[in-house]
């Protein structure tokens, strides 16, 4: 576990017990070489499949694997927010996309209620074709029609740590040299 672990548990509203068994614990981290790594095996299984006119990424995470995609998968990047709570709706609404492939990605799926809400929004924006991508899905949750890694486990990634933030004199591992 990274020095970072404790700032992204507690962002992540991890309980306390969780965060501090060990190995075993159910905490998964993926760093950012090794995100690099699952995003480079994701765009070529994607790639195989399904070509991509536009990718549209999911705020806050989707962001990253969304940008990651776009350039070996060769298409255009755009960011949408979803509202998570209530029901799920994108937040702005979309371009036009009229005759588009569009590929929604988010970094993490349970319910698949996040993706569905975009890619309706997408369809309703005119898309001809639209599938989904995560790096990570639940075994007993919803499957994107791409995913990197399918595990139980919290997964906690590099954009989750809490480097910079707070107040001056916080014990933030961003004053340690991190």
């Amino acid at each position: 576990m990274g020095v970072g672990d404790a700032f992204a548990l507690r962002r992540l509203n991890v309980p306390p017990q969780r965060g501090q068994a060990g190995r075993d614990d159910g905490v998964r981290e993926v760093g950012w070489a090794q995100f690099g790594e699952l995003a480079r095996d994701l765009s070529e299984r994607i790639g195989r499949e399904f070509r991509p006119d536009i990718i549209l990424g999911v705020v806050n995470g989707g962001v990253f694997l969304g940008g990651a995609l776009a350039v070996p998968l060769r298409a255009e990047f755009h960011s949408v927010r979803v509202d998570k709570f209530g029901k799920r709706r994108v937040a702005e609404t979309l371009g036009p996309l009229p005759g588009k492939s569009v590929l929604i990605v988010d970094d993490v799926t349970v319910s698949g209620d996040t993706l569905a809400a975009a890619s309706a929004s997408a369809r309703k924006a005119g898309a001809k074709e639209v599938r989904t991508a995560t790096m990570v899905v639940r075994p007993n949750g919803n499957h994107a029609d791409f995913y990197a890694l399918e595990t139980k486990d919290l997964v906690v990634f590099g954009w989750d740590y809490q480097l910079h933030g707070g107040p001056a004199g916080a014990d933030d591992p961003g004053e340690v040299g991190v």
